[in-house]
């Protein structure tokens, strides 16, 4: 039985292990529309963007995908409550019966996560790969190229389509082109198609479990990660005042 969703910094999440999300995912009247894995910067940017909040809001689950999401649910009282990992969960989820379509990232790291897959998930049911456009977060919505390739990718009846663009591109996708028909979800999960492709690196992961990846991806991409570290670490404390 899914847990209904928290308020956790503004933001419904649910409290869930792995092991409820497969099980929940098992039974095709559940897989509809999408699953977000908001970071502590989507967050606190969704408090000051109601169009972004209601995609969380809306979705069939919202996950704890970091340590601060995680630490305010244990405040909650759900005090076995651990992170949900789009990569451990991609992982566990390809060694059940389920079937699978893979949507992101650019072509040539679509062929490298095929040969990583084939050789780590022989057994998966994988129906196919394909690489969206290159598109802007505000052209989205009217993409006529992204409604033909998820019509032509729900043709094949896949359990679980894999959206692997940037964040929060991938849950505006989700939000304009999710269907609301059981038997197929999505699942946004950014940059891992990178890291099962292997052109990227998510740090080690005993960062992760001490609360520090945020500092490795700062070392890794200071320009980028500077400017959202110090939006969270100015809006942060008048959210958590709002959301006590």
């Amino acid at each position: 039985m899914i847990k209904e969703k928290v308020n956790v910094l503004g933001v419904g999440f649910n409290p869930v292990t792995y092991e409820e999300i497969i099980h929940f995912l098992k039974f095709k009247g559940n897989r509809k529309k999408y699953i977000s894995f908001p970071d502590i910067y989507n967050i606190v940017r969704s408090n000051n963007d109601n169009f972004l909040k209601s995609i969380y809001d809306n979705s069939t689950l919202t996950l704890p995908d970091g340590k601060p999401s995680q630490f305010f649910l244990k405040k909650k009282g759900y005090k076995n409550i651990t992170t949900i990992s789009g990569f451990w969960l991609c992982k566990k989820l390809l060694e059940t019966e389920l079937s699978h379509f893979f949507y992101g990232t650019s072509p040539e790291n679509l062929e490298l996560m095929k040969i990583f897959f084939d050789n780590e998930f022989p057994n998966a049911k994988i129906l196919g790969y394909k690489s969206p456009p290159f598109i802007l977060q505000e052209e989205i919505e009217k993409s006529v190229q992204i409604r033909e390739d998820l019509n032509v990718i729900r043709k094949f009846k896949p359990s679980i389509i894999w959206i692997g663009i940037s964040s929060p591109k991938q849950d505006i996708l989700m939000h304009y082109f999710h269907s609301t028909e059981p038997g197929t979800i999505l699942i946004g999960v950014g940059a891992v198609f990178d890291y099962f492709a292997g052109t990227a690196y998510m740090g080690p992961e005993w960062l992760k479990k001490i609360g520090l990846r945020w500092l490795y991806q700062l070392l890794r991409d200071p320009k980028r990660y500077y400017k959202r570290l110090l939006y969270v670490l100015m809006q942060l404390p008048a959210i958590i005042l709002k959301n006590k």
